[in-house]
């Protein structure tokens, strides 16, 4: 009995932690950069053409000739030939009447225009994975055993928010979750939760979709960087070490390497991030952890992105 009520008071100040991260995190959430557009250029200066005047040649009037009357010469008269009579010709047979047959013109093919079929995601779930499905942005990805997805939306997370003294931070965040803007935030999940009662870090895994129409995996770099440094979230001054444009589930998209330090706590933060451009849309999937379990969470990370795909 006093296992149990410790491992329940346990879980409680693991949950307590957790809504003060997440709050602390998502303090400052603001719109996230948009796809840049090319500027606009500005109106070119007018162009002013001066004209010339134009040259008329005039035209002399010429003589006219009058024409010369020429001597019509008198008719002469041509006998006329007396009549001969033939002896009828023996009857000439009727010719059949020759028609003219047309020859036929090759029909050419008119070439049929074929539309680019969209490419199909591939994803594998690994044993022991659960599908999560996010319907209303339209995506899914599975998560392995450890990982507890939390509802930012809730009445539960609400009420964790009032536990740990961050209530007032709930009305800002409501509105931003409210707003379009907030609309782009999706799952949010997190692992490595009972380390936190000893001052660790949980592993995190959070999806965010976004408007793409036009976009291209150029414009989708710029998305990550907005998506990263300038909407609050997780990381305080990330750095990208690397990124870069490649295929994923049989997807164009992009993935980066990143580091930071966990907002609102000064520790240092290590993950992956990749994007799927799809259906006019980009879907972003953020996984941070310690920066000391970077090299034995990658592999888990990996598998997570092997089962990310738009639905």
């Amino acid at each position: 009995m006093q296992h149990n009520r410790l491992q329940n008071v346990g879980t409680r100040l693991v949950w307590l932690l957790l809504a003060g991260l997440v709050l602390s995190a998502c303090h400052g959430f603001r719109s996230p950069s948009q796809f840049e557009r090319p500027a606009k250029v500005g109106a070119n200066p007018p162009i002013e053409l001066t004209l010339a005047p134009t040259y008329t040649p005039t035209v002399e009037p010429q003589p006219t000739v009058l024409p010369t009357e020429t001597p019509t010469a008198a008719p002469t008269e041509i006998p006329t030939a007396t009549p001969t009579e033939v002896a009828a010709s023996a009857p000439v047979a009727e010719q059949p009447a020759t028609t003219a047959t047309a020859t036929p013109r090759p029909t050419r093919a008119r070439p049929t225009a074929t539309s680019t079929p969209k490419p199909t995601p591939i994803v594998v779930i690994p044993n022991g994975f659960t599908k999560q499905t996010d319907s209303v942005r339209g995506y899914s990805l599975a998560l392995p055993r450890g990982y507890t997805t939390l509802d930012l939306r809730s009445a539960q997370f609400r009420n964790l928010a009032n536990a740990v003294g961050m209530g007032d931070r709930m009305t800002a965040l409501n509105e931003f979750l409210d707003s379009p803007a907030g609309q782009i935030v999706g799952i949010l999940a997190a692992s490595d939760l009972a380390g936190m009662i000893f001052g660790g870090l949980p592993t995190i895994a959070q999806v965010m979709v976004v408007d793409a129409v036009g976009a291209n995996q150029e414009t989708a770099q710029i998305s990550v960087e907005g998506l990263l440094s300038g909407q609050g979230g997780f990381l305080s001054n990330p750095v990208i070490e690397k990124m870069e444009s490649v295929t994923i589930n049989n997807l164009p998209g992009v993935r980066a390497s990143v580091t930071g330090n966990l907002a609102g706590a000064n520790r240092p933060m290590a993950g992956k991030v990749v994007g799927l451009l799809a259906n006019e849309k980009f879907y972003v999937l953020i996984q941070l952890t310690e920066a000391s379990k970077r090299t034995a969470k990658e592999p888990i990370f990996d598998q997570i992105i092997g089962t990310f795909r738009p639905e």
